[in-house]
């Protein structure tokens, strides 16, 4: 007899919701400010930025974009059957820009606080991959947003990163001397 839990007897043990409650309803706007999309292109791209690791349900997206819709962020550009290709409205622009301004420093925070809480419940060896992944994954962002950013901007990053690779030479250090 094994200790393992069965899958089927953990189903009820599901992985909690990673995308912070009401975040969507901001990343809407944003995908559809670049171009107009349907509910099932907004789907899609939420797969693709995720690299498929979140697959948000049609009775997730579809009641929002009618809340976005009834609130006048955004509108219908186009209805082909039961297809309607959404836009955002220059309303839902102002409103999203001002969004961005006011909560600049506290999205960060806000979007850290499930990852924050859950990495509490990891075990040491646990957390460790558990950082290690997220640093690829900002390394990746990095690099991927490079070409285009100001001189400004660029500026400010290199700073950040020279403070990161100081800490993380002390880390390197006491890991190369056995001191922790």
């Amino acid at each position: 007899m094994t200790n393992e839990p069965s899958e089927k007897g953990c189903e009820h043990l599901s992985m909690p919701q990673s995308i912070p409650r009401g975040l969507l309803r901001h990343i809407i706007p944003r995908l559809l400010r670049a171009k107009e999309m349907t509910g099932t292109d907004i789907m899609q791209r939420l797969r693709d930025l995720s690299d498929g690791d979140w697959n948000p349900s049609p009775g997730t997206i579809y009641p929002l974009l009618s809340s976005l819709e009834d609130d006048g962020i955004i509108e219908a550009a186009s209805m082909e059957g039961r297809s309607k290709t959404y836009r955002l409205t220059e309303s839902g622009m102002n409103q999203m820009i001002s969004f961005i301004k006011h909560q600049r420093g506290s999205v960060g925070e806000k979007t850290r606080l499930g990852p924050r809480l859950w990495e509490q419940l990891l075990d040491p060896d646990e957390r460790i991959h558990f950082h290690m992944h997220g640093m690829t994954h900002s390394m990746e962002s990095f690099e991927s947003v490079l070409t285009s950013l100001d001189k400004r901007q660029q500026q400010r990053l290199l700073k950040f990163l020279e403070e990161i690779a100081t800490r993380m030479h002390s880390i390197i250090d006491k890991l190369l001397t056995g001191v922790t």
